[in-house]
C-alpha cells in the first residue's frame, strides 16, 4: 500500500504542474515519446513502450488530437488499426510544457531524495542511469525546442 501511496503522491505532484499548461501526466508521457521518435507509431506500442493501459493510452490520443496535438497518419483498410505522429501543435503544446515538467521533477527530487533518479532507473531497466538534475524533458534534446522554437 506504500508503495502505491508514492505512486499517488509522485502523480499528483505532476499532474498539478501540468495541469498549469492543459496537459495530463500521460499526455505528456505520450508527446515526450512523439517528439523523441516522431516517425509514425500505433497506439498498441506507445502503451507498451509507457507501460500504459491501451485504453488508457486510446482516451488520451483522441483527447490530443481534437487538440491538434497528433494526427492520425495511417489507418488500416477496416479502420480499426492506424498510427499517429505529433503535428507541431504538439512539440509546441511539449515546449510550453517544459518549465512545468522541470519543476515536477524538482518537486520530485526533494520528496524522494537524490538518489532517486538511480534507483528508479534500475527498477526500470533503464540502462542510462541520467543525474537528478536532470529532467526527462531536457533528456530529449534538442530536436523538441528546435522544432518548437522554443528554448524549453
Amino acid at each position: 500500500m506504500r508503495v502505491a501511496r508514492l505512486h499517488r503522491v509522485v502523480t499528483r505532484c505532476y499532474e498539478q504542474a501540468l495541469q498549469t499548461v492543459g496537459l495530463s501526466q500521460p499526455q505528456m508521457e505520450v508527446l515526450a515519446c512523439l517528439v523523441i521518435d516522431p516517425k509514425p507509431v500505433r497506439p498498441a506500442t506507445l502503451a507498451t513502450q509507457l507501460m500504459l493501459e491501451r485504453s488508457t493510452v486510446s482516451r488520451n490520443l483522441a483527447l490530443m488530437q481534437k487538440n491538434g496535438w497528433i494526427a492520425a497518419v495511417e489507418t488500416s483498410a477496416t479502420g480499426r488499426a492506424m498510427s499517429v505522429t505529433i503535428t507541431e501543435a504538439g512539440v509546441a503544446a511539449f515546449a510550453r510544457a517544459g518549465s512545468a515538467w522541470r519543476r515536477a521533477q524538482a518537486d520530485a527530487v526533494k520528496m524522494l531524495g537524490p538518489d532517486a533518479v538511480t534507483t528508479l532507473n534500475q527498477w526500470l531497466g533503464l540502462d542510462t542511469p541520467s543525474p537528478a538534475s536532470e529532467s526527462d524533458v531536457d533528456a530529449v534534446g534538442p530536436r523538441s525546442r528546435a522544432s518548437a522554437g522554443k528554448d524549453g
